[in-house]
Parts: structure tokens; sequence; C-alpha cells
């Protein structure tokens, strides 16, 4: 996500482009330190840039995934859902 910063501002921001974005939120842990940093600049980069975020941990999360998908349908702008890293299994 964060090398298509520029491709996110031209394409979907300028153009008004209603994107649902959804990014691995590598690094993010509710157990603790990690050695992976890339969580300490995910939700800065997505201020930045005035994004709207959703994160899903678990099963009952899954709803935010179709909230996500209509704000970005009536914003017209990208709307990110964050898969916490505990979720998707690669840290389990």
């Amino acid at each position: 996500m964060m090398e298509s910063g520029d491709s996110i501002r031209g394409m979907a921001l300028d153009a008004g482009f209603p994107l649902l974005m959804v990014v691995g939120y590598r690094g993010w842990t509710r157990k603790g330190h990690t050695p992976d940093t890339a969580a300490v600049y995910t939700e800065p980069f997505l201020n930045a840039f005035h994004l709207t975020y959703y994160l899903v941990e678990t099963d009952e999360d899954g709803p935010r995934i179709t909230d996500a998908y209509n704000e970005a349908l009536k914003t017209k702008r990208p709307v990110v859902v964050l898969i916490g890293d505990e979720y998707h299994g690669f840290n389990r």
C-alpha cells in the first residue's frame, strides 16, 4: 500500500473513484511488541490521505467489509479494510 501512494492520490482521490482497498495490517498485533515496523506507519499513512479505514480482526468483524464498500460507493473515495495480522493466520 505504501508504495502505491501516488496512484491512490491520482486515480482514486483526484478522480473520485470509489475504491475498496483490502490491506494486510502487517506487523500489527495485540499481543505485544513485534519487530516488524510496518504497522507503525500504516495508520499515519492512511490519515495523511484522509482515508477512512475499518479493522477486521475476527469473523464477527466481517460486516465491516460491507460497511467499507458502501461508504466507498457513497463517498466516491477510497476506503480501506485493514486485515489484522493475527487474523489472516500467518502469525498463528
